[in-house]
């Protein structure tokens, strides 16, 4: 019996012992060997014959007694119209293997692959003016077709998806826990989510909010874009010690080389001292007014340049076999 490519990959996912290292190299061995998942060995004795590589890689970890629970949950996926998209699927955007070879999402797929996304980001606890600033740069980039990039926690992630669907436009909601704990907010439910919204997930479905997780979603967040916008930001650690998750995200985006816009406090009431310490880190200051022209001229001078790593890389026609071969 033959099971289809995102099972396997789900099957794996789900599997203790086999975490995104692992299934990295398992990508590897099966774009090395030109290997389609539903033609490898059915058996142990020859899986460890004819590629021993990856024989070892599983040896093990795969349990039959674990296969019922697995595919029932599969099946609940199915059921709830989330799609698993795994490195060689034709949404998967190659250049996040190495950030989430694994990915639940609903919604718009075709928006994984977008060239023109940017993300917006920042404080929960956002100001009036901090919100109206958000909502109107979200509403601008759509209006210029680029895809708006969020978190959907409350404040500017919130302000932002919003204000790229009320301009008619599209937008990414990257999730910190897993997508069968998503929840439309009331404001949401008006819009269309097949044909607008692209939820995206890399953790285990049924993951609750931990704030730890939401740190590892940062990175995918900057990911996705072309560029990070900063609207309100916290100190990188408030007066307890927190870390803040707006401060981390623009940190991520500088050291993966990912043009960091941060809005110039001089727009808002008061100056924000996570907005300045990012602008002294190499953000730049973001016109409160006019930032869509400031965002359009770089992502114009940097066309096709820039995912992690500086590579020179077309993410529209990268194959797994191009992505490996440049690693």
């Amino acid at each position: 019996m033959q099971l289809p490519n995102d099972y396997f990959w789900f099957r794996l996912f789900k599997t203790p012992g086999i975490g995104p290292k692992l299934l990295i190299s398992i990508a590897k061995i099966l774009e090395t060997q030109k290997l389609e998942p539903e033609k490898l060995p059915s058996s142990q004795s020859k899986l460890t014959k004819e590629l021993p590589e990856l024989a070892r890689l599983l040896n093990g970890k795969i349990h039959e007694d674990d296969t019922v629970n697995i595919a029932e949950e599969y099946e609940q996926l199915k059921k709830l119209k989330v799609e698993i998209i795994y490195p060689g699927h034709t949404d998967y955007p190659i250049h996040l293997l190495e950030t989430s070879p694994i990915l639940f999402v609903k919604g718009q797929k075709k928006l994984l692959k977008s060239d023109n996304s940017i993300a917006i980001v920042g404080s929960r606890d956002v100001s009036n003016k901090g919100t109206h600033i958000a909502k109107k740069l979200a509403g601008d980039l759509a209006g210029s077709e680029f895809n708006v990039v969020s978190g959907y926690a409350k404040g500017v992630d919130s302000a932002a998806h919003l204000g790229a669907l009320e301009a008619e436009g599209t937008t990414t909601i990257v999730l910190p826990y897993g997508i069968k704990e998503l929840h439309q907010k009331k404001a949401f439910k008006e819009y269309n989510w097949k044909q607008d919204v692209l939820v995206v997930s890399q953790f285990d479905p049924s993951v609750k909010w931990v704030a730890y997780n939401a740190m590892i979603r940062n990175k995918l967040v900057c990911a996705l874009s072309k560029a990070v916008v900063v609207i309100e930001s916290g100190p990188e650690r408030d007066a307890q010690g927190k870390m803040s998750g707006t401060f981390n995200t623009a940190k991520t985006a500088l050291n993966m080389n990912i043009p960091l816009f941060v809005l110039d406090s001089n727009y808002l009431d008061s100056q924000l001292a996570g907005n300045t310490s990012l602008i002294n880190l190499g953000g730049t200051p973001l016109d409160g007014k006019n930032g869509i022209e400031q965002i359009v001229e770089c992502i114009s001078r940097n066309t096709k340049k820039s995912v992690p790593g500086s590579k020179q890389i077309d993410n529209q026609n990268l194959t797994l076999e191009k992505y490996i071969a440049s690693l």
